[in-house]
């Protein structure tokens, strides 16, 4: 399943739809994990904050290294994996998102 985030307020102008940024991610549970958030897939922050998370992340750490992750089925759920590298890219885009909101929130759900 995946969540959108976007800026707070903002909504789409379908006669400039390059003009709005958000991001709707798959495996929305685990990036928000990985910056250190409730895995709650509904919520808000101020872009500010999330912004300095995702950097802090996009450092060239060993830490900051998405192994990804196998997938797996377990009865009647089946998890499809994730790649390796595949937070990092996320992240970047959920920045992009941070850097339009400025001084504003970013929300999901």
């Amino acid at each position: 399943m995946g969540v959108t985030f976007k800026v707070e307020g903002e909504r789409l102008n379908w006669a400039a739809p390059d003009t709005f940024v958000d991001a709707n991610l798959s495996n929305a549970a685990a990036l928000l994990a990985w910056l250190d958030l409730p895995a709650d897939l509904h919520g808000q922050l101020p872009a500010r904050e999330l912004a300095a998370r995702c950097r802090r992340r996009l450092w060239p750490e060993a830490r900051n290294v998405d192994e990804g992750e196998a997938g797996a089925e377990s009865g009647r759920v089946i998890s499809g994996g994730r790649r390796p590298g595949y937070l990092e890219g996320r992240t970047a885009d959920l920045l992009r998102v941070c850097d339009r909101a400025g001084d504003r929130n970013v929300v999901w759900g």
